[in-house]
């Protein structure tokens, strides 16, 4: 396993170059700059099975959709729902999102209601959420291969997550 370079990650996602589908000029969000270059050209994309990533068009719909306030816990006010947009998913309908810092936060649908405090902050940016989404994506072939994850691997695994970011193992929503 290794942490592919964010560079060659950029031209593997762009390289089935689909029409530009810019966002809505009725979004004011501020995104990070990779992200609104990739998500603008791409389909949107099962990287591996813990995260897939929203183009720019089903972003701003899942966003929009989960935008309304009965969602949310009932204490939390439409422009602190303004503060989240929703970017992606993985394969059991939990979400990714960023935060108005453009931190990455993971939401278990198994809390129920979205709230700030179910949202885990994993301490990566997009550009880091995208190597540990190629990684994950490493660790998802030698499942599929072998059938299991033996100890090396695992720790392996571990070590790398901790090469994106000191703090995103601690942080990190799955089992391993």
């Amino acid at each position: 396993m290794k942490i592919i370079p964010i560079e060659e990650i950029r031209i593997t996602l762009l390289v089935e170059n689909s029409s530009k589908q810019n966002f809505p000029k009725t979004v004011n969000y501020i995104f990070d700059t990779l992200y609104s270059e990739i998500v603008t050209q791409i389909k949107t994309i099962e990287i591996s099975s813990e995260c897939i990533l929203f183009n720019s068009v089903e972003a701003h719909n899942i966003t929009k959709e989960f935008s309304d306030k009965s969602y949310w816990t009932e204490n939390i006010t439409s422009t602190e729902i303004e503060n989240f947009w929703l970017f992606g998913q993985n394969g059991q309908g939990d979400f990714w999102l960023f935060d108005k810092n453009n931190k990455v936060l993971f939401y278990d649908h198994n809390h129920e209601e979205l709230s700030p405090i179910n949202f885990i902050n994993l301490g990566v940016n997009f550009q880091q959420w995208l190597q540990f989404s190629f990684l994950n994506k490493q660790l998802d072939e030698i499942y599929d291969t072998i059938g299991k994850l033996d100890k090396q691997t695992k720790i392996e695994f571990k070590k790398q997550l901790q090469s994106i970011n000191e703090h995103l193992l601690e942080n990190y929503p799955f089992e391993i």
